[in-house]
């Protein structure tokens, strides 16, 4: 693990040791962990080469419609990062599929993560402030999803041990976390409903500065407070359903 995941691994234990904020219960931990063991010590940015952008403004990011891909065609995989230039797949598969009159992605892996990936003169981007966004329409639970299971997105992205993440959760939570040094701490939460399905749902999870604000259908829901991330990409993850994404955007 590169250095800095070391040091942010400190900061978080010493929050926790000063009473700032514990950690998230064992048993909520041990199930996202296990979630992520697809991209198991993976870094973003396994070396020096990569660049630090204010915003996503002054860094655009180019999105994703998937209106560009052939019906049925494999849009990206974990098994090959080097399909997209724009983003990386660092856990299961997507592919295009006809919703209504435009192609949407598509992926029914239980879970679904991809990273948007930008490249300034050959090195790879991180951004301070930013708001990553999607919209996913939840065709159908897989059998046995946990309640945690949900719509996800990314911030601030370094390593998979290091990073913040929205949710919108299959038990109604909606919540702000940070994970340092593999990790999980909640900072913001609180009830909503159920992501419905065959119904669009929209997040949106805006950093900047020392701010944390996560949007669903167009509503701040949460807002949170932390300075141990102050850069790093954005991305998407889902878990236990078969969805469609759409409009996968960072302004």
């Amino acid at each position: 693990m590169k250095g800095r995941a070391l040091v942010l691994g400190s900061v978080a234990w010493l929050m926790v040791l000063a009473g700032a904020c514990g950690p998230d219960t064992l048993e909520e931990r041990d199930a996202l962990e296990s979630a992520a063991t697809a991209e198991s010590g993976y870094d973003f940015y396994p070396d020096s080469h990569y660049i630090i952008c204010t915003s996503a403004s002054s860094c655009p990011w180019a999105g994703e419609n998937f209106e560009a891909y052939a019906e049925g065609s494999l849009v990206g995989c974990a098994s090959d990062s080097s399909q997209r230039a724009h983003f990386e797949v660092t856990s299961g598969c997507l592919s295009a599929n006809q919703a209504g009159t435009s192609h949407r992605g598509w992926t029914t892996t239980h879970h679904f993560r991809a990273l948007s990936r930008k490249y300034v003169d050959g090195k790879k981007v991180g951004w301070k402030t930013a708001a990553p966004s999607y919209r996913a329409l939840i065709d159908n639970w897989h059998a046995g999803a946990p309640e945690w299971a949900g719509l996800h997105v990314f911030a601030r992205y370094q390593t998979e041990d290091d990073l913040y993440v929205a949710s919108y959760r299959k038990d109604g939570l909606i919540t702000i976390k940070k994970k340092l040094g593999g990790v999980y701490t909640t900072l913001a939460q609180k009830d909503l409903s159920t992501p419905a399905t065959g119904t669009w749902h929209t997040i949106k999870f805006s950093v900047s500065g020392d701010t944390l604000q996560f949007f669903v259908n167009g509503v701040l829901q949460l807002t949170a407070r932390d300075t141990s991330l102050t850069w790093g990409t954005a991305g998407m993850r889902t878990d236990f359903m078969d969805v469609y994404l759409d409009d996968w955007k960072l302004e």
